[in-house]
């Protein structure tokens, strides 16, 4: 009878621990990581393996985002998790994504312009920056995160890159991340 006492308190302790989502996510769906090791000029994370939608951006205006988030949003409609990124190829094209929670189911994909994309588990350089998001923010700290990578000799391709954002465009503060992939 002695037995049953330990179990009950040793069983909680052995479960794997849930993922907490950082506090920047405001408590909404994340794309979940773990930290592999932080500087004082960004952070190596793991990404588990995610669900994206993604569209192609035709020109990196304030008119083609809007167009692009709507092509997005007649597909999942409107649901808050974070972050929503724009993919960088060749610093020339540019592409929409929304990341998919684990537990969303998203409908038909009937638009030829979005496509549903799965993101493998992958090592990826981040920079953290505030202000309001846009392409020259995005571009301007890519390059930061390229040079502080170069110091750290790390290993790292330059052709593509993807700019992070946390909140709505109008919201009064802003989380905002560079990504760039680590290479083996």
């Amino acid at each position: 009878m002695q037995l049953l006492p330990s179990l009950l308190i040793l069983v909680p302790l052995c479960r794997g621990q849930e993922w907490e989502a950082p506090e920047y996510c405001r408590g909404s769906p994340c794309a979940q990581f773990t930290v592999v090791n932080k500087t004082t000029d960004f952070e190596e994370r793991l990404y588990v393996a995610t669900a994206w939608i993604t569209t192609k951006i035709p020109n990196p205006t304030a008119y083609d985002l809007i167009a692009a988030s709507a092509r997005l949003k007649s597909v999942a409609g409107h649901f808050d998790a974070w972050p929503v990124l724009v993919n960088v190829k060749n610093g020339k094209e540019y592409a929409l994504s929304w990341f998919v929670p684990p537990d969303m189911n998203i409908p038909e994909i009937t638009d030829p312009s979005v496509q549903l994309e799965i993101r493998p588990e992958v090592n990826v350089y981040v920079r953290v920056f505030r202000g309001t998001p846009s392409i020259d923010q995005g571009k301007l700290n890519a390059n930061e995160l390229c040079k502080s990578l170069r110091k750290a000799e790390k290993t790292f391709s330059i052709e593509r890159y993807a700019g992070a954002a946390y909140e709505s465009y109008f919201a009064l503060t802003h989380h905002n991340e560079v990504w760039i992939d680590k290479t083996q």
